[in-house]
This record gives structure tokens, sequence and C-alpha cells, in this order.
């Protein structure tokens, strides 16, 4: 059974088309690369609406990750058999933005995971049979804001971990493959939190069989653990990372990848066969394309190198510090400028909020050295 997973999808429509006409794919220039597997996932990193210009009023910020409903198609049309939604965006939109995401992926027909009117729908397994196998796919995401309630929609959380644990765990009973995919972690790191890596193999212990992981925009690296494997970041794969202020500093955000494992299942149970890990290149137009011979060797031996970061705690123990302390830096600043602004009391604020976001807590351990 071959399975392929890409990292964040924001469908963004081709301004350049005809009106009416129907939407161009995404998807077309890199449709080889991802071939024909037995289910192709990727984390859907925007919420679908009509109302594109927020007439009515339901967005979260002005800078909202949206999508026009017809723009679902596409991920049909490239063969996208379950798309995950336990992201820092899907509640963009709000509750209205939920709910309409999900009516139209149920339109399509496309399964989901990772998000729901209520927690219990939020956190429930998507099953998917293939090959008279039963793959179960499970989501979380660390953006506690989002987090759903008992009797409220949002995304499934990640916290506490041990539920998490536990919902693997419950899974393995009745299915024959489990995958879970994690939305974490600070962006623009070269390796995972320690805490990231600590936690991605107590879910192989605990009965996944592949970790997938996205969020920090930039490719980390996979290792194979426990008979399973686990990728801890995908990168970008359908981004406006051209012309982004916020990811133009980081140019190995402009690569995407292509995550593809082969799984065998046996008499004791399934297990990793091979795996491959393909570049993409993010052209101007925010849409992946095959890279130059020179772009994709240059990805490979940087992809290679974060993969060597996890065979070597102290180097993550290191990177992470390092990362920490940027994040450190960076809020900081934030609080000048505004009180510069002559707004000191909301300054103080967001430094106050900080350690209350479970996030945020680990990175503040690990700007104090206090994180193992």
């Amino acid at each position: 059974m071959k399975l392929s997973f890409v990292g964040d999808v924001r469908l963004i429509s081709d301004r350049t088309a005809t009106p009416g006409a129907l939407p161009s794919s995404p998807f077309d220039r890199v449709q080889p690369l991802l071939g024909d597997p037995d289910v192709l996932s990727g984390n859907l990193e925007c919420f679908f609406t009509h109302d594109l210009t927020n007439e009515q009023g339901h967005w979260k910020h002005a800078k909202v990750l949206r999508a026009d409903p017809a723009m679902c198609s596409t991920l049909v049309d490239a063969g996208f058999d379950v798309v995950n939604l336990a992201n820092n965006h899907i509640m963009d939109g709000g509750p209205y933005g939920l709910e309409e995401t999900i009516q139209t992926l149920d339109r399509h027909r496309l399964p989901w995971m990772g998000a729901g009117r209520s927690f219990h729908e939020a956190v429930a397994p998507t099953l998917v049979e293939r090959q008279g196998k039963v793959i179960a796919f499970l989501s979380a995401g660390d953006n506690s804001h989002d987090y759903a309630a008992s009797d409220g929609p949002g995304v499934a959380p990640m916290e506490p971990f041990d539920d998490l644990l536990a919902r693997t765990r419950q899974a393995s009973k009745s299915a024959d493959l489990v995958v879970v995919q994690l939305h974490a972690d600070l962006e623009f790191s070269e390796a995972p939190a320690p805490y990231r890596v600590r936690l991605s193999r107590q879910l192989i212990d605990h009965g996944a069989h592949l970790v997938i992981q996205h969020h920090p925009h930039v490719v980390q690296g996979v290792e194979e653990y426990g008979g399973g494997l686990i990728a801890y970041s995908l990168g970008n794969f359908v981004f406006n990372v051209h012309g982004n202020s916020y990811q133009s500093g980081y140019p190995e955000a402009r690569y995407g990848w292509i995550l593809s494992v082969d799984v065998d299942h046996g008499a004791e149970g399934p297990r990793v066969r091979g795996w491959n890990m393909e570049p993409v290149w993010i052209a101007e137009d925010h849409r992946p394309e095959p890279p130059s011979p020179e772009r994709r060797e240059e990805a490979l031996v940087e992809f290679r190198r974060r993969c060597d970061l996890l065979k070597n705690d102290r180097a993550i123990r290191r990177a992470w510090r390092h990362r920490s302390w940027r994040e450190a830096r960076y809020h900081a600043l934030m609080a000048y400028y505004k009180t510069r602004r002559g707004k000191p009391l909301a300054a103080m604020g967001d430094l106050i909020d900080l350690p209350l976001r479970p996030r945020n807590r680990h990175w503040i351990l690990g700007f104090l050295g206090l994180s193992r």
C-alpha cells in the first residue's frame, strides 16, 4: 500500500482566469509527481466561504486564509482522499467558516479530520478503507485558542498529550493502520522541539504507524522509529510565499515536499517498507512545480542534513534553544513597538498572555534553558 502526504495547502484562485470559468488547479504542474497512491492527504490551511470580502463580519482578523468553495473540486481532481483541518487557520472564519468548510468537503465527498462542530466530532478518527484494510486518520493542533469544546466548534487539541496518546491507542484497536497528523511547534525551525520528538515517538509506541506533521512552513527531518515513520514537517505546498514579507526571509519556505510511504501488511501487522521525499518548487504564482535539477539537489542536501539532526539529541536541543531565543526576541520587539505607538497596556497584555497558551510554554522553557 502506498500513502502520500503533502504539507500546507492554501487554495489560491487564479486571478487571470476568465470570470465564471471552472477554477484552474494549483496542482496541475506537479500531478505527475503526486502520482496515483492508494491514499493522498494534505493539510488544508484555509477555510471555505462564499463571503470572500467579510460582508457578514465573521472573520477573526483582516488577513484570514480563505478560499472559494469552488476550489474544493481541485483537491478532488488532484486525487486527495482525506484532508487535515487541525490547524491554526481553519477557524479564521469562526464557526460559520468551519461549518461552510465541512459542508463543502462533504458535498464533494472528501473525508476530513481534526476539527468539528464539537469536541467529539473534532477528535473522532476518520476511517478510510483501501485494499481491504481500514486506515484510521487522527489529527490535532496546538493552537489552544481554537480548541473545540464539548458543545462548541474548533480543532482537536494536542494537549494534554496523554489524551492524544489514549485516542491513538483506541484507534489502533479497530484499524489496520493508524496515521496521526500534528500541526504544531514554532515556524521556520530547522529541527522539531524536543517535546515534539518525544511525543511523536510515544505516538508510535501507542499504536500509530505514521506520524505526519506540518506548520513550520519549512521541511524538517524524517526518521524511522519502532517499525513506523515520523515526518516532523512537510513544509509548504500551495502557499503565497512570493511577496510574503513574513516568509520571504526563509528561502527554504519556497520548497514544498511530497512524502511517499510504502507499507506492507504482514502477519505481525503493518510495517514501513520504504519511503521517499520529493521536493517541489513554489513558483511566483504560489503554485508548486517540478524544481530545476540544481534546486532539487540543493533541497535534498539540506533535507538530509535535517534528518541527521534527529540522530543527535544535543543538536536538537541546541537548535531548539536558538529558535526559542529568536522567538523571545520577536515578542520583546513587538511589545517595544506597541509601547512606542502609545499602547503600553496592549503590549503588557500580550506579554502576560504568552505563558497562558500551552504552545508558548515550550519555547519559554527553551529560552530559559529548562527544556529537555
